[in-house]
């Protein structure tokens, strides 16, 4: 494999092309974890990797607890397998506690807070069932009493992350109106025997097989841990073959060990062109994404530096622009912003979207 090959490899370790079955929790489970942060372009991008592109199947899958939404690494909510949560946060949580004891304190948030936050959720929750967010801040309203108004966002945001860092709390189906997700009461009952470096071997493995070819630089970025463990456990997996090593443009990086072999098989596929939502883990999911999106066009997708990305037009395998759906209900359906440079062929854009998730 050569640099100029790196983003199809990572379309097709990814799902994005050759899709491997049509089980959106089995998506989640393979991706080791999926950026959720904007929850209906997340859905997108799960159903994207499905052979059936189903909306209403990634739905399914979420209703019924297979799928979970938390902050589980990098202090940002990802989509994770519900039994894949307790492993993830024994190796992330004590880190993103710690990094924001700080903004905790500045709230006045204090461990007997969080201590009263956690029996008011469990007593709701366990009486009532999942409860959305602003069920959920109703009973924590007793520990907002005198609270500045300027500070009552900051305290209801740390008690809630917060809790779910600590495993107590996931985000498991939908509100009654289905348009975020409810607070569920996640099951610790096997938290105390999870073993933290077979989590790590096999959290990362899952990370190489489905965003590979990555290297320690990017599965550190991705997973918010220090690189000497995740270079450990890296070397492991390839020492046992789970992984395998590539030397690409004079730089190391691993693989699942058939990933040459799909390449060659899919290759010609990745050049489809594709309507990415904004974050996306062909995107989101390395330290350096300049094999997909170039750096020069790196701005026209995170206005600002602001964190927050624009859906992306993939074609030939690199980012050529940026989309949104279109508000008429007549004409075209999607409006194209091409990167400076670049091209998008419009007819090409509207196929894509005749049968995109994103527009069904």
């Amino acid at each position: 494999m050569d640099i100029a090959q790196v983003s199809a490899a990572r379309m097709i370790s990814s799902g994005l092309v050759g899709a491997c079955g049509d089980d959106p929790a089995e998506v989640v489970r393979r991706l080791a974890c999926m950026q959720a942060q904007a929850l209906p372009g997340a859905l997108v991008s799960m159903a994207l990797r499905t052979a059936s592109q189903s909306l209403p199947a990634v739905r399914a899958a979420i209703e019924d607890g297979r799928i979970v939404r938390t902050w589980t690494q990098r202090g940002t909510l990802h989509f994770a397998a519900a039994e894949d949560v307790g492993g993830i946060l024994a190796l992330t949580a004590p880190r993103l506690l710690k990094a924001q004891a700080d903004r905790r304190a500045h709230f006045g948030v204090s461990e007997p807070m969080l201590e009263q936050a956690a029996e008011l959720a469990e007593t709701a929750i366990s009486a009532r069932g999942p409860l959305s967010r602003d069920d959920l801040l109703a009973e924590f309203a007793p520990l907002l009493e005198g609270v500045a108004e300027a500070d009552a966002y900051g305290r209801q945001r740390y008690l809630l992350t917060t809790l779910s860092m600590q495993g107590l709390l996931v985000q498991s189906g939908f509100t009654a109106d289905g348009q975020e997700m409810s607070y569920a009461l996640r099951d610790r009952s096997a938290d105390a025997a999870i073993d933290t470096e077979a989590a790590l071997r096999q959290w990362l493995r899952r990370y190489v097989e489905s965003h590979g070819p990555v290297t320690v630089d990017d599965a550190a970025r991705w997973t918010g841990l220090p690189k000497t463990p995740v270079r450990a456990a890296l070397r492991a997996l390839t020492d046992e073959g789970a992984i395998v090593t590539a030397t690409i443009d004079e730089r190391e990086h691993v693989q699942a060990p058939d990933l040459d072999d799909r390449l060659g098989e899919c290759e010609a596929a990745s050049g489809t062109l594709m309507l990415l939502p904004g974050f996306d883990e062909l995107i989101l999911g390395y330290k350096d994404r300049s094999q997909t999106l170039a750096p020069a066009h790196e701005k026209s997708v995170v206005p600002g530096g602001n964190g927050m990305f624009k859906n992306t037009v993939i074609d030939g395998t690199r980012a050529r622009g940026t989309w949104k759906r279109s508000p008429r209900k007549t004409g075209p359906r999607v409006i194209i912003e091409p990167f400076t440079g670049e091209t998008v062929d419009l007819a090409r854009a509207e196929a894509a979207a005749l049968t995109h998730p994103a527009f069904g």
